[in-house]
């Protein structure tokens, strides 16, 4: 996307409540549903409805890309027919993702390099991509479980933006990052006025203090080599507590593996694509019977080495944006950042 000179206003809070209502009006509305009985994203229909989280919300917006389970299309082998429709992505009208936190906007520019820079573009995921605009929200209170700023984030990163938000006491900092950012400010109609200086250095101190939340727990250098012996003592003592339930993959804005399974009643049947981990023993099991990776020492190996070491390989950047999702989930404690540091130490 194009990146023109970024521009900064100032909203208050009725100016805010204002600019969602004009939203809402032209565009399809996701955000955050919040934390009740069943969290996910969901679409806004009123200014009411929107949720702004803390600190990153309980699913990414990875459910929005690269729905858990979906449809590719349906089939008749009698008539030899196929059906491709789908009404979701049928439908042209603008997508407006708000309230998402800079370490689930970076997750979106590396799927991004999966699904539309390398080898032939992924038609499901672009069709929703670039109907869709991004607006993040700076991070202002990060959770104890948060480390962005050891993967190359940060809580005022623009990663994937059109347009960051940084939520003041009193008041909204609104930047646009993109061409497109600047066109859906600029077709609300709203007329705001340009942001103080006092305003900027509540700014910098906010984020300021939310990098001081953070805690540094490992860096580039640490894994330097040390990741790379694939027979070292670690990766049997690190997957000692794993149950292998696959919750972290799923939990992760950046996981992306998928299986394709075709479902067949009589001559009717449907191609669906569902998410997979490979922490699942079947991931890598051959039809011969064969898996390379038989235990959950080669499973664990895998998913780190794949974050921190393929990733970087493949598209030069690595596959953890330190959301903290998969500490928070993990159902026996088994916290990444301790993960890394067993590594980084050798031991």
């Amino acid at each position: 996307m194009e990146r023109p000179m970024s521009k900064e206003c100032l909203m208050y809070k009725e100016d805010f409540e204002e600019f969602l209502a004009r939203l809402i009006e032209g565009h399809s509305i996701f955000c955050p549903s919040g934390e009740d009985i069943s969290p996910g994203i969901k679409k806004v229909a009123g200014r009411e409805q929107f949720a702004l989280h803390r600190g990153p919300s309980h699913f990414s917006f990875k459910h929005y890309f690269l729905p858990q389970t979906e449809r590719l299309f349906s089939f008749d082998m009698a008539s030899n027919k196929i059906d491709a429709s789908n009404g979701e992505l049928d439908d042209n009208k603008l997508v407006v993702l708000i309230g998402l936190r800079p370490c689930d906007a970076m997750a979106i520019e590396l799927l991004d390099q999966v699904f539309l820079q390398r080898g032939p573009e992924d038609v499901f995921y672009a069709r929703r991509r670039r109907r869709t605009r991004i607006i993040s929200f700076a991070c202002s209170e990060p959770r104890t479980t948060c480390f962005c700023e050891s993967v190359g984030c940060g809580p005022d990163a623009a990663a994937s933006a059109d347009m960051v938000i940084f939520a003041l006491k009193d008041s909204y900092i609104v930047k646009t990052i993109t061409q497109c950012g600047e066109e859906l400010l600029n077709n609300t109609g709203m007329n705001l006025d340009g942001v103080s200086t006092e305003k900027l250095g509540e700014r910098e101190q906010m984020i300021n203090e939310s990098r001081d939340r953070l805690e540094k727990v490992f860096t580039s250098e640490d894994l330097n080599g040390k990741i790379m012996d694939f027979e070292a003592s670690y990766w049997k003592q690190i997957c000692q507590k794993c149950l292998g339930c696959g919750i972290c993959t799923y939990f992760c804005p950046t996981c992306h593996c998928f299986d394709i399974v075709d479902e067949v009643a009589g001559s009717k049947g449907r191609r669906i694509r569902s998410w997979d981990s490979c922490m699942y023993p079947l991931f890598t099991l051959h039809a011969s019977g064969h898996n390379p990776r038989p235990t959950r020492k080669e499973r664990m190996r895998q998913r780190i080495m794949h974050k921190f070491v393929y990733s970087m390989e493949q598209y030069g950047r690595r596959f953890c944006v330190g959301c903290g999702r998969c500490v928070i989930h993990c159902p026996v404690n088994l916290d990444l950042r301790l993960v890394i540091k067993e590594i980084a130490e050798g031991k």
